[in-house]
């Protein structure tokens, strides 16, 4: 398994990095737990550039997005306080999302999900692909530490694009899009 905590420092652009140490402090001083998840994680192991930064928060991240609305430098584009979800630009024009961790249950094909809170191994599982389902610790205590329930890691490594649940194109079928997209792209 690759040291991650190497490869964000060796693959992240200077202005990425500062965002995940102004994130970190923020969320420490919160008390809040952050996780760097999905897309940034399965870029640095494919080598690819990494254009934006997902982030996962244990407990309600609302806190964190009001300190981050008054916070200079940081432009807001989008947030959804139902499902705990914001999109923002920081300087150095660094793309993130800032999401809370939460399980997704969909009463029928296509409708929106019902949403529950939830812990991080529980976020990485509703995820749509397992290369995607990567988390890195960002909490102190247990910084650097890799969090990939459902081996992402290996599957990047053979190189095979797989779906978490048996549901997931009847769940979202925009999936079935992003798979192309991927296998195009890997």
């Amino acid at each position: 398994m690759p040291d991650f905590l190497f490869l964000m420092e060796s693959r992240l652009a200077p202005e990425q990095l500062a965002v995940i140490q102004r994130l970190q402090g923020l969320a420490g001083e919160l008390g809040l737990n952050l996780f760097l998840v999905g897309g940034a994680l399965r870029d640095m192991l494919c080598g690819q550039p990494i254009r934006d930064l997902d982030f996962a928060v244990e407990g309600s991240p609302l806190r964190l997005f009001r300190a981050l609305e008054k916070a200079p430098g940081v432009e807001i584009r989008q947030m959804d306080e139902t499902r705990k979800v914001a999109e923002m630009i920081f300087p150095g024009e660094v793309s993130v999302e800032l999401a809370q961790c939460r399980t997704e249950r969909h009463t029928r094909p296509g409708a929106e999900p019902e949403i529950a809170p939830a812990a991080i191994h529980d976020d990485l599982r509703r995820r749509d692909f397992s290369m995607n389902a990567i988390g890195l610790s960002l909490n102190p205590a247990s910084r650097g530490l890799v969090l990939d329930p459902n081996n992402g890691a290996g599957d990047i490594e053979r190189r095979e694009i797989r779906v978490l649940h048996n549901y997931s194109f009847v769940d979202d079928p925009v999936r079935l899009l992003r798979l192309v997209r991927f296998r195009t792209r890997l």
